[in-house]
């Protein structure tokens, strides 16, 4: 669904900065669906970048061997 959004298609081509500044904001289990069925739980993390806003960065880790991989980046709309 985020990718529907282009300024969260812009904020992939951010990736470094994000990752090097994304603060963690809360660790939920993982659904037990067809997306996140592979994980034991999600991290939810947040980066604020200039001249584009908060954007929310979705990593999962795995069930099989803990590694962490980049699941989503949303761009987060301000209301």
């Amino acid at each position: 669904h985020a990718s529907k959004n282009y300024l969260s298609t812009l904020a992939v081509l951010q990736l470094d900065a994000i990752l090097t500044n994304a603060k963690k904001i809360r660790i939920a289990k993982a659904k037990n669906n067809g997306n996140q069925k592979g994980f034991e739980k999600i991290i939810i993390m947040e980066c604020l970048l200039p001249g584009l806003g908060n954007v929310k960065l979705t990593v999962g880790v795995k069930k099989s061997n803990s590694e962490k991989v980049q699941y989503c980046i949303t761009f987060i709309e301000t209301k």
